[in-house]
This record gives C-alpha cells, sequence and structure tokens, in this order.
C-alpha cells in the first residue's frame, strides 16, 4: 500500500439550496484549481492488500484503540449500523476490502450470532447508551479517519468514490478538529442512496447555524466521481469533478487543523431506514483520497 504523508504535516442541516451542475466533457483531471500555488500532502492511493493501521482508526475518537461501542456509531442521528473491524467484540466481521488499488466498504445486515454479541456489549454500557438508538442496529459497516495521524487546516481534499444506491445507504467523506470537540465539521461529501444524482456538502458551526448545499451531479453515484474541499480561512469551495458546486464562508471555528474520514452509514434520521427495495449487502468503493497543502499563506490565495 502506498500511504505519502508530506510535509509533516450528521445531522442535520439548516438551510438546503439547490445548484445544477454541468457534464464535464472530459475525464476529470485530480487535484485542485490549475494555478494555485499548493504541493500534495497526502496520498493513499490503496494499492496494497490490506488497511495500513498506522495510519487509519475504524472508530470514532481513538488513536489507535479498539474503541469502545459508544464509539462506533453516531447513534444520536438514530442511525443502524455499527462500525466493525475484524477484532471488534472477537465476532470476525470485516467491513473491508483492499483489492484492485481501490478500497471497498461493505455493510451489510447482522446475523443473530454477531447480533447477541453486539446485545450483550451495549447491556454493559451506562444507562444512557444502554437505552439509545443503539440497541435499534442491525447492520454491520466501515469507518476509517486519520485521527491522531494525518491533520491539517487549509489545503485541498479530494475523494474519487462510488457506491450502491437504495434508501437508508449514507455515504460521507468529512473533517473533524484535530484537537476534539463538536462543531466544527466540514462535510465535502454526503449522500442518500436512494438519490443517486444528489450530494450534498455542508458546515455545522457553533458560530451560526448548519449550512448545507444540495447539487445535483452529471451522471449517477454508481459511477466514480471526484467530490473535494477547497478551504481557505475565507471560504469553503466544493467540487464535483473539477467543477465548482458551492461555496460556503469559513466561520472562526472551522479555522483549525483537522483529520480526514469516510464511512457508509446505514439508516438514521436523515436518509431514512432501509426498505425492502434496498439492495444489500450494500457498498462504498474508494479509489483515492488526496490531500494538497497551500505554498504559502492561504490567505494570500484567491480563486482563478
Amino acid at each position: 500500500m502506498r500511504v505519502h504523508i508530506i510535509g509533516g504535516l450528521v445531522l442535520l442541516a439548516g438551510s438546503v439550496a439547490a445548484l445544477a451542475i454541468a457534464r464535464p466533457q472530459d475525464v476529470p483531471r485530480s487535484g485542485p484549481p490549475r494555478g494555485l500555488p499548493m504541493q500534495m500532502s497526502f496520498s493513499e492511493e490503496f494499492d496494497g492488500r490490506a488497511l495500513r493501521d498506522d495510519i487509519w482508526r475504524t472508530a470514532y475518537k481513538t488513536c489507535g484503540k479498539a474503541g469502545s461501542i459508544a464509539n462506533r456509531s453516531l447513534y444520536g442521528n438514530r442511525e443502524r449500523q455499527i462500525y466493525f473491524d475484524r477484532d471488534f467484540l472477537g465476532a470476525g466481521v470485516q467491513p473491508f476490502e483492499v483489492r484492485d488499488g481501490k478500497l471497498v466498504i461493505i455493510a451489510r445486515p447482522l446475523s443473530p450470532s454477531v447480533k447477541a454479541k453486539l446485545d450483550g456489549a451495549i447491556a454493559k454500557q451506562p444507562p444512557d447508551i444502554r437505552g439509545s438508538a443503539l440497541a435499534q442496529v442491525r447492520y454491520s459497516s466501515g469507518l476509517i479517519t486519520t485521527k491522531c495521524s494525518f491533520e491539517q487546516a487549509y489545503g485541498y481534499f479530494e475523494i474519487r468514490a462510488r457506491w450502491t444506491g437504495g434508501k437508508g445507504i449514507w455515504p460521507a467523506f468529512w473533517l473533524l478538529p484535530a484537537k476534539g470537540g463538536w462543531p466544527p465539521e466540514i462535510d465535502i461529501l454526503e449522500a442518500h442512496g436512494d438519490k443517486p444524482d444528489t450530494v450534498f456538502h455542508s458546515l455545522h458551526s457553533k458560530r451560526q447555524k448548519s449550512i448545507t448545499r444540495k447539487v445535483t451531479m452529471p451522471g449517477t453515484a454508481d459511477q466514480f466521481h471526484l467530490y473535494a474541499v477547497l478551504w481557505t480561512p475565507e471560504t469553503l469551495d466544493y467540487y464535483v469533478d473539477g467543477i465548482r458546486t458551492a461555496s460556503i464562508p469559513t466561520t472562526a471555528d472551522a479555522n483549525q487543523p483537522m483529520y480526514l474520514i469516510a464511512n457508509l452509514a446505514i439508516g438514521g434520521s436523515w436518509p431514512g431506514d432501509p426498505d425492502a427495495r434496498t439492495a444489500m449487502p450494500a457498498r462504498m468503493e474508494i479509489d483515492h483520497i488526496r490531500v494538497w497543502r497551500f505554498v504559502g499563506p492561504p490567505a494570500a490565495v484567491r480563486r482563478p
């Protein structure tokens, strides 16, 4: 697996605005808009045989440790999945496949034996967790983060990905503060499986009401697309296939180093739960994750 780190280095939206973007004529080019003084600071091409555990974590809030069951789902969103890895609960559930230069995150219904292990673990949690939506979890899935391995403030953050459709399928690529706490949160990509031509870009902040931009994209989500954000102290400019689709002002609390998260959630208050037409297993396929940093002060950079 080739991983490069260079230079040392959901919660519901308040307002939603729809935008449509043109269909590109050529194969989209990876990377920031031409003419910007930037250099690559992180590149994951998934060309090995497994996730590299010194880079990727598989639970929220952890720095290489297994993480408690409460760190393996955003149950406040009433999500129906728990994020597994092969070792979690000794259940042998593996939601990750690395093959042909791509990472595949797989979501499946829980088997009776795995559900029994999960219920036993939940029963040992404090009352507020035992009584949460974790009790209604019905699927396994996967999450990867670079918490404690890679973080960066400002730059161009990009994923090339696709996913299967159906109600309740909720893929995402997003950023959280390296120092902890929430908000802020920068959502580069979120999608609902039953809206195959739509993606959402968002900023959540303590300083203002959350903002989400709803974007109609060329093609559909079962095709590979590039999803990115150009983050400066002034603005968050979002891109799909190299075309700028939205811009949101950067809030003061979002001006801090953040780490990367990619995950496949299932169900929840926002996308709704899977129905009889949702095909399982569901998949999110990631071709690459790349980050560029500014050469020089980002505040001096303007969009071409």
